[in-house]
C-alpha cells in the first residue's frame, strides 16, 4: 500500500490554508436566503458565461464568528454604503473606509457584519499587519462618530493601525467636537482627527483612496460586488474540486484488489475514468479561472484562449506592475492565487496516479500470473491423469491377457505400439505446455524484478516466486514420469518379445512331443532323437537367463517365474524324451532271439502347466488426494478475516466432496459389474455356479447397470464439466450449476425405485443361495474387498441418500441469495425422491395382500402408527366400531392399512395388510368438526377417523398434505374414469355404425337376387328393429 496517511497530510497542507470547511456550509446557507436580493447581479454573471461554476474564499477557520457571511449575504448592506474596502493600501495595511452617510443609521448588527466580512478579503499577510480605518463624518453629526467609535472598540476581529476621522464641519459640530475631544480621550485604538481631506492626504496617499475623499480610485460599488461574487464561486469550486480528489485519492488507497482478472479490470477502468473526469474538471475550472483574470484586467474573452495558463501565470506575475486600481489589483491576485491552487490539485492527483496506476497494473499483470497459472496447473493435472491411465511394466492388463492366451502376442505388440504412440502425442503436448510454462515463468521474474525496481509496489509479491517453483516441479515431474514411463513400455515390449519366443519354443516343443513317441523303430529313433536335440539347442540362443536377473516388479516378475516352470517342464519331458530315444538308437550285438514284445504303460503325462491363472488385482486404487479439486487453495485470500471468502472455499470443499464420492461411487459400482457380473458370462467361473444362483442373476443385481451407466455417462461428466469451468472462470455461482444438474436429472434418478423395489429380493436371494459360496469368496479375495457383495449392493441406497446431506451443507455456505434459492430447489428435488424410494421400501415389506402391488399405481403417502376410528353410517348418524393403531400407505387407487410387526428388534420389520379403502370409493376427506389435528374419509357406509403420532412434523400441516394428495388422487382417478367411458362410447359406436352398415348392404343385396322368398324379403325389417334396441341399450350404458 502507498503511504496514505503522508499523502493525505501533503494533500491537506497543499489545499488546507485555502479552505475553511465550515464557511463552506454556512455559505451555501446564507446564498439561499440572499436569492432575490442578488438577482441582478447572478443576471449580469450569466453575461460573462461562468455562471455553471462555484468557488469560495481561501480564510483560515480561526477568523470565523459562528456566522460566515458572503457578499451575496451583505449585498443590501454594501449597497446602503456603511463601510467598504477598496484594495487600497497605507504602510502596505490595508484600508476600511466608513464613509459619510448622514441618512442611514448603522445598527451595532450591521456593523458586525460588514466588518467581519470585509476583514476577510485582504490576504492573511496583511490581516496580521493591521488594518487603517477612515471614517468620514463630515456631513454627519458628531454623535454618530461616538456611536461607531464605540462599535470599534467592543468589537473588531484584527489589530487596528490608526483611526483617522474626517469630523463633521457645521460649526455647531466642530463646537461639540472641541468639547467631546477635550473631555474624552481615553480612546482604545491611536486617533487622528483631521479637518479636511488635504490633512487626511498628508497621512496617506491619494493614490491609494478613494475619489469621495479627494483619491484616485474609482471605486464602483456594484462592479466590486459582482466581481466578489465570482471570485468567491470559483474559490467553492477549487475547494469542492480539492474535497473530490481528496475521495478518490482515499478511495484507491484503501481499496481490496480482487482475485480475478476482470474484476482487477474492471476497477483499473473505473479508476481510469474517474481520474480522467477530474481532469476534466479541472481543465474547466482553469479555463475559467483565466476568463475572470482577464475579465478582471478588462482584457478581450478570445485572448485567453490561445494563450496557456502558464503564460498567464507568467504575464502576471506581479500585479503591482499591471495598470490596475487598487480593488481589481485585489480581485486579481485572489484569482492568480485560486489558478495556483489549481496546479497544485493537478500536480498532486498525477503524481498519485503515476503511482496508483503502476500498482493497479502490477496487480492486474499479477493476476494474469495467477490464472495462467490455474490454467497450466490445470492442464498438468490432466495430462498426469492422462498419463497414470496409460499401463506400463507394473500394469496387469497386457500380463494377465498374455497369460491367458497363447497367440496373444502379436495383439499384445499392437496395444503397446498404440500405446507408444499415445505417449509420443502426450510427450508433444507436454512439450507445448513446458513451452508455456517457460513463458510464464518468465513473465512472474519480470513482475518480480519490477517489483525491485519501484519499491512502492508490494502486493503479493510473495507468492510469485512459489508458484515459479511449483511451474518448474510440475514440468520436471512429467518429464520424468513420460520418461520413465516410455522406458517402462519399451522395456514391456522386451520382455514380450521375448516371453513370446519363449512360449512359441514351449508350444512347438509340446508338438514335437506328440509327433515322437518312444515305441519307434531303431531309424526313426535316432531321427526323432536328433531332431529333439537340435530343438534343446534353440533354448540356449535365446539367452533366457537373462530374464532370471531382471528386477522386474509384480505382475511380471510372477509372469516371468511362470514362464520358466514352463520352460523347465518341457525341458525336463524333452531330455527325458531324448534318453528314452537314446535307449531306442543304441545298436543290438546280442544273439537275435525270439522277444515278445512288451506293452509299455502310457503313464507319461504331456498336459503342461494346465493352471488357470487367477485374476490379478487392480494395482492402481482411486487416489483420494485428489489435486485437481483442490487448486483454489493456491489463491490465497487478501483478508483472513473475509468471512465472505471463508463461505465460498467452504463451499468449494463441499463441490470438492461431492465430486469426489461421485467419482468414488461410480468406481465402486464399475467394480460390481467387472468384478462380479461379467464373471457370470465367464466358462472358468460360472461353470462351478448352481442354476439357481445363474437364473437369478437380474434379481441379485437388479438394474445396477443402468444406474452405473447414468453416473458414469451423464451425472459424475456433468458434476466435472461444472468443476472445471467454475475453476476457469474463477466464478461463487457453481452451486447454481450444480443444483440445476440436480434438477434436470431428476427422472433419471428414477431409476433407484426399480432397485429398491427389488432389494428385498436381492436379500433374500444372497441370504438362501450366495452368502458364502466359494464363486463370491474367491472373486471377492482376487478384488480385495473387505467386505462381502451384500455390503456393496446396499452402496446405490447409500449413496441416494447422501445427496440432500451435501446439499444441505452446500446452502449452509452460500452467499448469493439467488443461488441459495436454486441449491433449496435441488434439495427439495432430492427430498421428494428420497421420502418416496422411502415409501416404496417399505411397502415391498407389505404381507398378507393377495393381488399384485405393481397394480395399485405409484405410493404417494406413508403414515406411521396412526389412530384410526373407523365408524359405521346410518343415515345422518354415525357409530363408532372400533378403534386400532395402524400405518398407511397412500397409493395412487386405494388406502392400505397395516399392522406393523417387528420381529427382530428393528432388523425384521414387516407390515401385515389390513384393510383397504379405494380412492374411487371416497365421497369426501376433509377436517372432522373442525379439528386440523385429524382428518376425516368419508364412503358410503363407513367414515374413518384418522389422527397422526407427532414425529417431528408438525401435525397440522402433515394432515393438510394428506388431505390435498388424497383429493388429488381422487380427481386423478374421476378423469381417468371418465376418459375410459368416454373411449368405450366411442368404441361401442363405432361398432353399431359398422353393423348397420353391414346389414344395409346385406339388404340390398338379397331385394336385388331373384327369386328371393317372403322371409327374406320381411328380414330387413326385423334386423333394423333389432338393431335400433341395440343402440338404446349402448347409449343407456354410456349415460
Amino acid at each position: 500500500m502507498i503511504e496514505s496517511n503522508d499523502n493525505k497530510y501533503r494533500i491537506k497542507r497543499t489545499f488546507g490554508r485555502f479552505f475553511n470547511f465550515e464557511t463552506i456550509k454556512r455559505m451555501s446557507t446564507v446564498r439561499e436566503e440572499s436569492q432575490e436580493d442578488s438577482q441582478e447581479i447572478i443576471n449580469e454573471q450569466h453575461q460573462f458565461d461562468i455562471s455553471e461554476y462555484d468557488i469560495i474564499e481561501s480564510i483560515e477557520e480561526h477568523i470565523y464568528q459562528e456566522t460566515s457571511l458572503n457578499v451575496l449575504s451583505i449585498a443590501d448592506l454594501l449597497h446602503e454604503r456603511f463601510a467598504f474596502i477598496t484594495g487600497g493600501t497605507s504602510h502596505q495595511c490595508p484600508i476600511l473606509i466608513f464613509p459619510d452617510n448622514p441618512y442611514n443609521e448603522l445598527t451595532q448588527e450591521k456593523y458586525k457584519k460588514l466588518v467581519t466580512y470585509l476583514t476577510q478579503i485582504p490576504n492573511e499577510n496583511e490581516r496580521q499587519l493591521g488594518f487603517v480605518i477612515i471614517i468620514d463624518r463630515r456631513l454627519d453629526k458628531w454623535m454618530s462618530v461616538k456611536s461607531i467609535m464605540s462599535y470599534i472598540d467592543d468589537y473588531f476581529p484584527y489589530s487596528i493601525k490608526c483611526v483617522y476621522l474626517l469630523r463633521p464641519n457645521s460649526w455647531i459640530q466642530r463646537a461639540l467636537s472641541r468639547l467631546t475631544v477635550s473631555n474624552n480621550k481615553t480612546y482604545l485604538h491611536r486617533l487622528i482627527i483631521c479637518q479636511t481631506v488635504s490633512e487626511l492626504h498628508e497621512f496617506i496617499e491619494p493614490s491609494q483612496l478613494s475619489k469621495d475623499l479627494g483619491g484616485l480610485i474609482d471605486f464602483r460599488l456594484f462592479e466590486w460586488i459582482e466581481q466578489r461574487a465570482v471570485i468567491e464561486k470559483l474559490t467553492q469550486s477549487i475547494h469542492d474540486l480539492s474535497e473530490m480528489v481528496l475521495r478518490f485519492i482515499k478511495q484507491c488507497d484503501e481499496i481490496e484488489f480482487p482475485n480475478a482478472v476482470e474484476l482487477t479490470q474492471k476497477i483499473l477502468i473505473q479508476h481510469l475514468t474517474r481520474k480522467n473526469e477530474l481532469e476534466l474538471e479541472l481543465q474547466r475550472i482553469k479555463t475559467w479561472g483565466q476568463s475572470l483574470l482577464c475579465i478582471i484586467r478588462q482584457e478581450h474573452k478570445q485572448s485567453s484562449s490561445p494563450t496557456s495558463h502558464n503564460n498567464i501565470l507568467d504575464k502576471n506575475n506581479d500585479i503591482h506592475q499591471l495598470i490596475l486600481s487598487p480593488d481589481r489589483s485585489a480581485h486579481a491576485r485572489a484569482c492568480l492565487d485560486a489558478l495556483t491552487h489549481i496546479d497544485r490539485i493537478e500536480t498532486t492527483l498525477l503524481q498519485f496516479w503515476s503511482i496508483h496506476k503502476t500498482r493497479l497494473n502490477h496487480c492486474l499483470a499479477l493476476r494474469h500470473f495467477e490464472q495462467r497459472f490455474k490454467e497450466l496447473q490445470y492442464i498438468f493435472t490432466e495430462l498426469c491423469n492422462e498419463l497414470n491411465q496409460l499401463p506400463d511394466i507394473n500394469t496387469s492388463l497386457f500380463l494377465s491377457d498374455y497369460c491367458r492366451s497363447d497367440n496373444s502376442n502379436n495383439n499384445c505388440k499392437e496395444e503397446l505400439d498404440q500405446i507408444l504412440n499415445q505417449l509420443d502425442d502426450l510427450s508433444q503436448r507436454t512439450e507445448t505446455m513446458i513451452n508455456h510454462t517457460i513463458l510464464l515463468a518468465n513473465d512472474g521474474l519480470a513482475l518480480i524484478m519490477e517489483q525491485q525496481k519501484q519499491q512502492s509496489i508490494s502486493y503479493e509479491i510473495d507468492s510469485i516466486e512459489p508458484k515459479r517453483q511449483e511451474l518448474e516441479e510440475m514440468k520436471k515431474k512429467l518429464i520424468e514420469q513420460i520418461e520413465e514411463k516410455r522406458q517402462n513400455l519399451k522395456l514391456l515390449k522386451l520382455y514380450i518379445d521375448k516371453l513370446g519366443s519363449i512360449n512359441d519354443w514351449c508350444l512347438r516343443g509340446k508338438d514335437m512331443l506328440a509327433m515322437h513317441p518312444i515305441h519307434l523303430s531303431n531309424e526313426k529313433a535316432i531321427r526323432s532323437l536328433a531332431e529333439l536335440e537340435y530343438f534343446l539347442t534353440d533354448l540356449s540362443t535365446m539367452n533366457i537367463e537373462e530374464l532370471q536377473h531382471t528386477t522386474a516388479t509384480e505382475p511380471l516378475h510372477s509372469m516371468i517365474i511362470q514362464v520358466f516352470h514352463r520352460v523347465n517342464d518341457v525341458r525336463d519331458l524333452c531330455e527325458k524324451r531324448c534318453e528314452q530315444l537314446r535307449q531306442l538308437a543304441k545298436p543290438i550285438y546280442r544273439p537275435v532271439q525270439r522277444v515278445y514284445p512288451l506293452s509299455l504303460p502310457q503313464n507319461e503325462s504331456f498336459n503342461l502347466l494346465n493352471t488357470t491363472t487367477s485374476i490379478l488385482q487392480r494395482q492402481q486404487e482411486i487416489n483420494e488426494q485428489y489435486s485437481l479439486f483442490d487448486m483454489d487453495s493456491n489463491a490465497s485470500s487478501t483478508s483472513q478475516n473475509d468471512s465472505n471468502a471463508k463461505m465460498d472455499k467452504k463451499q468449494r470443499h463441499v463441490v470438492t466432496e461431492l465430486l469426489v464420492t461421485e467419482q468414488v461411487y461410480v468406481e465402486e459400482l464399475r467394480t460390481i459389474i467387472e468384478g462380479y457380473m461379467l464373471k457370470y458370462d465367464d466358462p472358468e467361473y460360472y461353470r462351478y455356479l448352481p442354476s439357481v444362483i445363474l437364473q437369478n442373476k437380474s434379481t441379485l443385481f437388479s438394474n445396477l447397470p443402468d444406474i452405473y451407466s447414468f453416473h458414469e455417462r451423464l451425472f459424475l461428466r456433468e458434476l466435472q464439466q461444472i468443476y472445471a469451468n467454475s475453476l476457469l472462470i474463477n466464478s461463487c455461482s457453481v452451486g447454481s450449476a450444480i443444483a440445476s444438474c440436480f434438477i434436470k436429472r431428476k427422472s433419471n434418478f428414477k431409476l433407484y425405485e426399480q432397485y429398491v423395489l427389488n432389494k428385498s429380493q436381492s436379500e433374500h436371494i444372497w441370504e438362501q443361495y450366495c452368502s458364502g459360496h466359494s464363486f463370491f469368496t474367491k472373486i471377492q479375495l482376487s478384488l480385495g474387498h473387505r467386505l462381502p457383495l451384500d455390503s456393496y449392493l446396499l452402496k446405490p441406497i447409500q449413496r441416494i441418500t447422501q445427496y440432500q446431506l451435501l446439499l444441505k451443507e452446500m446452502i449452509k455456505y452460500t452467499r448469493l441469495e439467488q443461488e441459495r434459492i436454486h441449491l433449496q430447489d435441488a434439495l427439495n428435488v432430492m427430498l421428494n425422491i428420497l421420502s418416496y424410494l422411502n415409501n416404496v421400501m417399505h411397502s415391498t415389506q407389505i404381507t398378507g395382500y393377495s393381488d399384485n402391488l405393481n397394480t395399485l399405481g405409484q405410493i404417494r403417502l406413508r403414515g406411521e402408527n396412526c389412530l384410526i376410528s373407523k365408524e359405521k353410517r346410518r343415515g345422518t348418524v354415525y357409530t363408532r366400531t372400533k378403534t386400532s393403531t395402524r400405518d398407511i400407505f397412500l397409493f395412487e387407487r386405494v388406502i392400505l392399512l397395516c399392522k406393523k410387526k417387528d420381529e427382530g428388534n428393528g432388523k425384521s420389520i414387516h407390515y401385515q395388510y389390513k384393510e383397504l379403502i379405494k380412492i374411487a370409493d371416497i365421497a369426501v376427506c376433509t377436517h372432522p368438526k373442525n379439528d386440523r389435528k385429524k382428518f376425516e374419509i368419508v364412503l358410503k357406509d363407513y367414515s374413518y377417523i384418522i389422527q397422526f403420532s407427532s414425529n417431528g412434523e408438525k401435525v397440522e400441516e402433515l394432515t393438510v398434505r394428506w388431505i390435498d394428495t388424497i383429493k388429488k388422487c381422487v380427481t386423478q382417478q374421476t378423469e381417468q374414469r371418465r376418459a375410459e367411458i368416454k373411449h368405450r362410447s366411442s368404441s361401442l359406436d363405432h361398432s353399431a355404425h359398422s353393423h348397420r352398415r353391414r346389414i344395409h348392404n346385406f339388404v340390398n343385396n338379397t331385394v336385388r337376387t331373384p327369386g328371393s322368398d317372403d322371409e327374406q324379403v320381411h328380414l330387413p325389417i326385423a334386423l333394423i328393429d333389432l338393431n335400433t334396441e341395440y343402440m338404446k341399450q349402448n347409449n343407456k350404458m354410456v349415460f
